[in-house]
C-alpha cells in the first residue's frame, strides 16, 4: 500500500500551487515560467560564448543576495577580483568602460563605494579554484550549508575518473543532482553549446546543443538558453527595436512550463533588466 502520510503531503503541496513560487530569480516573468517550489533543483544556463551567461547567473546570485539568501559561487573561469569588479559595476549600474578610461566622475565613485558597503554585507563565499572535482564541490557545500550554488561552468569541472567525455559529463552531473537533493538546495550550472547555433538560419539554442552529453538535458530540472539577436544580426542605427534585447529560453522545466521570456540586457554594466522603460543607452 501507498504511504498515506505521503499522499497528504503531496496534496497539501498541491494546495499551495496558486500561490508565488518560493524561489524568485528576480525577475517576475521568469518566475512565472519556472515555478520553483521545491528546494533539490539542478538548473543549467547553457549560451554561445559572449550571449552572457555568466551576467545572467550573477545577476540571480545579487537577487538572491538582496532576499537574503546564502549563496556558494564556484568560479572555475574568473577570479574572484573579477567576480567582485562584475558585481560593483552591476549592482552600482556603473558603466564598466568608463572605469577602464579613467572617466569616472565623483557621482560614479559614490556609487560603486556605496555598492561596495552592500557587497560586504552579502552572505555570499566565493571559491575560485580554476580545477576543482564534485567531491571538492560536495565537501564546501557540506561545510557552508548555502541556500543556492552557483557553478561557473560545467565542462571545466574536474572529472573523477578519466573516461570517455560523454561519461565523464554524465558523472558530473548525475553527482550535482545527487548532490542538490541530498543537501536540500538548489544548484545552478553554466554550460558552454556546441557551435550548432552558428550554423542554422535561426540560432535559437535547443536541447541538442548541449555540448558534450545529453546527460545536460535528462539530469537537469530546468534548462535556460540565451539569446540575443543583435549579437548574430547587426541593426540599422534608426531601428533600436532588437538593440539591448534578450530571450531567455525556458527550454525544459519539471516544475512549470516552458517558453521564452523578453528581458533586457545592459552589456555596458554586465546587466539583465526587467522590461520596463530605462534611459540607458544600449
Amino acid at each position: 500500500m501507498v504511504d498515506k502520510k505521503l499522499i497528504e503531503e503531496v496534496i497539501e503541496d498541491m494546495k499551495n500551487y496558486n500561490k508565488p513560487p518560493t524561489f524568485e530569480t528576480g525577475f517576475p516573468d521568469l518566475d512565472d515560467l519556472l515555478r520553483i517550489r521545491n528546494k533539490g533543483a539542478l538548473i543549467t544556463i547553457g549560451a554561445r560564448p559572449a550571449m552572457g551567461k555568466t551576467s545572467l547567473m550573477l545577476n540571480i546570485l545579487e537577487n538572491q543576495m538582496k532576499q537574503n539568501k546564502k549563496c556558494l559561487l564556484f568560479s572555475l573561469e574568473m577570479s574572484k577580483q573579477q567576480i567582485i569588479y562584475r558585481l560593483l559595476c552591476s549592482n552600482s549600474e556603473i558603466d564598466s568602460w568608463k572605469i577602464r578610461t579613467g572617466n569616472m566622475l565623483d557621482k560614479d565613485w559614490e556609487k560603486i563605494e556605496k555598492s561596495s558597503l552592500e557587497i560586504e554585507k552579502w552572505d555570499l563565499l566565493m571559491n575560485d579554484k580554476s580545477c576543482i572535482s564534485v567531491k571538492e564541490i560536495e565537501e564546501y557545500i557540506k561545510e557552508i550549508n548555502p541556500d543556492v550554488v552557483f557553478i561557473d561552468y560545467l565542462q571545466l569541472i574536474n572529472p573523477a575518473k578519466k573516461k570517455e567525455r560523454c561519461s565523464e559529463i554524465n558523472d558530473i552531473m548525475q553527482n550535482l543532482k545527487r548532490i542538490a537533493n541530498e543537501n536540500n538546495l538548489i544548484i545552478f550550472v553554466n554550460s558552454s553549446l556546441s557551435r550548432s547555433p552558428e550554423q542554422r538560419c535561426d540560432k535559437r539554442p535547443m536541447l541538442s546543443d548541449l555540448r558534450d552529453s545529453g546527460s545536460i538535458e535528462n539530469i537537469s530540472d530546468i534548462v535556460l538558453f540565451i539569446y540575443r539577436d543583435e549579437y548574430y544580426n547587426s541593426t540599422d542605427e534608426e531601428d533600436v527595436s532588437k538593440r539591448g534585447t534578450a530571450e531567455i529560453i525556458v527550454a525544459k522545466n519539471n516544475f512549470g512550463s516552458s517558453g521564452t521570456v523578453n528581458l533586457l540586457f545592459n552589456k555596458r554594466i554586465t546587466k539583465f533588466l526587467n522590461p520596463i522603460k530605462v534611459n540607458w543607452e544600449f
